[in-house]
């Protein structure tokens, strides 16, 4: 299964972090460009729901996101993993072109001083077929896109509360269509 690793340096405690990024896990659209806008998915009801929410014990269930990507603009990211002592969720998306099988990614951040930490995302992915083949090139180039957005989002959000000017012109750019 392809796997694509970064490492975001934040200047801000691994804490403060963690609270962006697991609590506030399903608000990734008011912060990061790649992602135009996210809403909670609830806990459903249900036996298997309420299984999946107690083992995860996360504050959501997942998050559905409009991307802007054409190929996908809306995917649904349900958390399969949630360890808010280790900093650590991971997520599976659903709503993938079919060449997709798996989509996987977890998010864990370690303190690396008082003040600084270490975001590691860990993307893995599985495809099918032709079209999984070559699909599978476009998905690393797109990522690799993103995550160098997605660190500055990140940096700037912490530092200073507020989306950076990149994912402000794209909020604006949306009030007026």
């Amino acid at each position: 299964m392809p796997q694509l690793s970064t490492q975001l340096s934040v200047d801000a405690p691994a804490d403060q972090v963690w609270d962006l990024i697991g609590p506030g896990f399903a608000r990734i659209g008011e912060w990061a460009t790649s992602i135009q806008s996210s809403t909670a998915v609830p806990t459903a009801p249900g036996p298997a729901a309420a299984a999946t929410a107690t083992a995860v014990s996360a504050p959501v269930a997942g998050r559905a996101c409009t991307t802007g990507v054409r190929l996908v603009p809306q995917i649904t990211e349900t958390l399969v993993a949630y360890d808010p002592a280790s900093r650590t969720l991971t997520y599976e998306a659903s709503g993938l072109p079919a060449f997709i099988v798996t989509a996987r990614n977890t998010w864990s951040v370690s303190p690396t001083g008082e003040r600084t930490c270490r975001v590691t995302l860990s993307a893995h992915f599985q495809t099918r077929g032709l079209l999984g083949m070559l699909g599978r090139w476009a998905i690393l180039a797109q990522v690799r896109h993103t995550s160098r957005h997605l660190e500055a989002d990140l940096r700037h959000f912490i530092k200073h509360g507020t989306p950076s000017p990149r994912k402000q012109r794209q909020l604006s750019r949306a009030q007026h269509h």
